[in-house]
């Protein structure tokens, strides 16, 4: 059967458990280099805990910072990084997601399991659109990877926007092009941009929710593993559910 043809609300409900999957995806890459180094940090659903402005009500338990553009902060680590270890954490979140994209798109063309193909193809295009907005929405920006690696480089942000943004577009271009037909890459487009909005939004609320409740030494919030204890719940959730639908579509197939 024709991996292409999926029911729309399928599609749906699969960008918005993919999505969960995508940010684990980026956010892995950064917790592996500071993990590895054994700089004890506590990760959230889509960043390094942090706090911007006022101070935390803990500052002992923080390590102090400052953007480039001046503003204080403070991050939830057990030793201040060096500025190369910091350099090596911050273009590792960007590499993790093009290496995911990759890899989705290498397991919807190498693969001969029709929803293998699918959630391939799904999880690479919401890397590559995700991305790819980040990189085309302009050079201005004041957050991000790229903006604090490219002040530590200090070099011009287009260094690093313009090579990484041609990567995702390029993965884009190949993901919506596999798809044959204008009114499938429509469909496809639409059902990913239904699921993977909202789950986006989840994912940025429940940040603030994590580095609140750290904040507050609440005891449910606080870190296992590097991470904190509720991302590892909810990615949990997800990966059993994405588990759990792929045995369900082979035990079908298997009875046809």
């Amino acid at each position: 059967m024709d991996y292409r043809k999926i029911d729309f609300w399928h599609l749906v409900l699969l960008a918005i458990l993919l999505t969960f999957m995508a940010q684990l995806m980026h956010e892995s890459g950064h917790w592996a280099v500071y993990e590895a180094l054994g700089l004890g940090p506590v990760w959230g659903f889509s960043s390094l805990v942090q706090i911007w402005g006022d101070p935390p009500l803990h500052p002992g338990a923080w390590i102090t910072t400052i953007a480039p553009n001046g503003d204080n902060g403070w991050l939830r680590l057990a030793s201040d990084p060096s500025n190369t270890q910091e350099n090596w954490m911050l273009i590792s979140g960007p590499v993790a997601s093009l290496l995911g994209v990759i890899a989705g798109l290498f397991l919807m063309h190498w693969n001969s399991n029709r929803l293998t193909k699918q959630m391939g193809l799904i999880f690479a295009l919401i890397g590559s659109i995700t991305m790819s907005q980040h990189y085309l929405r302009g050079f201005s920006g004041t957050s991000g990877d790229e903006y604090f690696l490219a002040a530590q480089l200090g070099i011009p942000i287009y260094m690093l926007y313009i090579p990484l943004g041609l990567a995702f577009v390029t993965t884009l271009v190949l993901g919506f092009w596999v798809l044959g037909d204008w009114l499938t890459r429509l469909k496809w487009f639409g059902g990913i941009l239904l699921g993977s909005m909202p789950a986006g939004i989840f994912l940025m609320n429940a940040n603030a929710l994590v580095t609140t409740s750290i904040d507050q030494g609440n005891q449910l919030f606080q870190p296992f593993l590097g991470w904190s204890s509720p991302v590892l719940v909810v990615n949990a959730i997800a990966v059993t559910a994405l588990l759990l639908w792929w045995k369900r579509d082979q035990k079908h197939r298997i009875s046809k």
